[in-house]
């Protein structure tokens, strides 16, 4: 069997367990920690006219290109650099690194949960409602904008009510401070001039009966039915308290996973946690894919095997 590589950082219970898993198994893994390259770790390419090869080498192992099989991408951004570096040193040695990272796809045929170039194409939100609503799939009327004046109309269109959402989660804010679904006041709507200098979404307010958070490994697909209107901090975003509502096992219609299925292969996708809102009509209202998103807790609350879907997935390719 060929090695596993998994992409990731130090501080990733999701990987650590997921190793677990493997070597378990007797999977030789390789663990890439891309906040310790390039200072600790090393990705060498080797070019000549008898051929083209390359290695990694991290944590007193190096492995040649050529004996990985399949890779589980959790990570993408390097930042093991010196703290001395001036910021224009810092913007170069950066740019270079990940330049060396991103060939890795076009040099090697491993099969990749997620390939990084679908990975990033998959993430961008507007183009999931694009794609979503080609499948036919229930989406929220939305608006994304840096026009205020587009904002105060679609705000009228829908009776008054409308939320407000990111267009991306940096990973780099403090605690406490991510940026969670908020209702557009008028409080808000006095400030809003401000998203002239960053566009965000903005969406009508979908009454919930409860939310849905579907992972999707290659064919397999867990969802977990969240309680989240059970209690009033988490009615419109339960992830402020993810720990504080009730996960359920629950089995989706045929149809929305005919429609998933068919979303996972229009966006190239072989691992996604997706977001849905089943409203008190049973109707089932696509939010949002996350092709990194988080595990282990909805598998710690609802034991649904999804670590051992994900060994099975990246074994499956390596052998």
């Amino acid at each position: 069997m060929k090695t596993i590589l998994l992409v990731t950082e130090q501080f990733d219970p999701t990987a650590d367990h997921l190793i677990q898993v493997l070597r378990r198994r007797g999977c030789p893994v390789l663990r890439w920690n891309l906040d310790r390259y390039p200072q600790e770790s090393t990705l060498t390419y080797r070019a000549s006219a008898r051929g083209f090869d390359g290695s990694i080498a991290t944590e007193g192992r190096i492995v040649p290109l050529d004996l990985i099989g399949s890779v589980w991408y959790r990570a993408w951004h390097c930042s093991g650099f010196p703290a001395s570096l001036k910021p224009e040193e810092l913007e170069f040695a950066a740019r270079e690194a990940e330049s060396a990272i991103n060939s890795l796809p076009l040099v090697s045929d491993w099969h990749w949960i997620n390939e990084p170039r679908r990975h990033r194409d998959a993430a961008w939100k507007p183009a999931q409602l694009a794609v979503a609503r080609r499948l036919n799939l229930a989406i929220p009327r939305t608006v994304i904008t840096n026009d205020p004046r587009a904002v105060t109309a679609f705000r009228d269109e829908c009776g008054g009510s409308i939320i407000f959402k990111a267009l991306s989660q940096t990973l780099d804010l403090e605690p406490g401070k991510a940026a969670f679904t908020g209702i557009v006041t008028d409080e808000m709507l006095s400030s809003l001039g401000l998203i002239r200098h960053t566009p965000g979404i903005f969406q009508e307010l979908v009454l919930k009966d409860y939310e849905i958070r579907l992972t999707v490994v290659a064919d397999k697909m867990f969802a977990a039915k969240i309680l989240s209107q059970q209690h009033e901090r988490t009615k419109l975003d339960w992830r402020i308290a993810p720990h504080d509502v009730t996960y359920e096992p629950i089995d989706l219609p045929a149809d929305i996973c005919d429609k998933v299925s068919a979303f996972m292969a229009e966006t190239g996708l072989i691992y996604s946690c997706i977001d849905f809102i089943v409203t008190p009509e049973g109707r089932h209202v696509f939010l949002e894919s996350n092709p990194r998103g988080q595990y282990l807790w909805i598998e710690h609350y609802t034991g649904m095997p999804i670590t051992e879907a994900i060994a099975d997935a990246l074994m499956a390719t390596s052998s």
